[in-house]
Parts: structure tokens; C-alpha cells; sequence
């Protein structure tokens, strides 16, 4: 993943290809609130919702998962884990 340039990184996309980012990179977004993760928890910091769309980390860094049913699942996934604050 060393090869992963900024325009890559920052929302340019090369054909249908999923976009790609260092661990660097991601930590950066997140510590900029330009990022945030599934939930607390180290169990669900590998999704990460950035740029409109879901990532997923491996040992190399993070890749974008462009399909909208995943997202969509995942989005379901962060309202059900995120605590509600406060009572009606």
C-alpha cells in the first residue's frame, strides 16, 4: 500500500477500482473528525466510515467498500451499537 497517492486517498477514484489509503492516512481523517468508526471498541475499529462510504482495514491499510448494500448494513450496524444518550 505504499503506492497509494493522495488524490487516491482523498476521494479520486482510477476506473472502477475501490479506492485505497495507508493506516496513516485513515488516522489522520479520524483524528480530523473526517472519519469515525463502527463503534468504541477495538473489536470494530476496522470500519470506518469515511468520504460517504464504508473502509475496511487490514494489515496493510484500508480499502473502500463501494458496495451500497454493505454500507447500508453497516450504517444499520453503527445506529444499533452507538449508545443513545439521555430518555425520552
Amino acid at each position: 500500500m505504499n503506492d497509494v497517492n493522495q488524490a487516491a486517498a482523498t476521494g479520486s477514484r482510477t476506473g472502477d477500482a475501490p479506492r485505497v489509503m495507508s493506516h496513516e492516512q485513515m488516522r489522520e481523517h479520524l483524528d480530523h473528525q473526517r472519519a469515525s468508526v463502527l463503534a468504541a471498541g477495538t473489536r470494530y475499529e476496522m470500519f470506518v466510515r469515511h468520504d460517504g462510504v464504508w473502509w475496511i482495514s487490514d494489515h496493510e491499510g484500508f480499502i473502500e467498500m463501494p458496495d451500497p448494500t454493505h454500507n447500508r448494513r453497516l450504517d444499520r450496524w453503527q445506529l444499533r451499537l452507538t449508545p443513545t444518550t439521555g430518555t425520552a
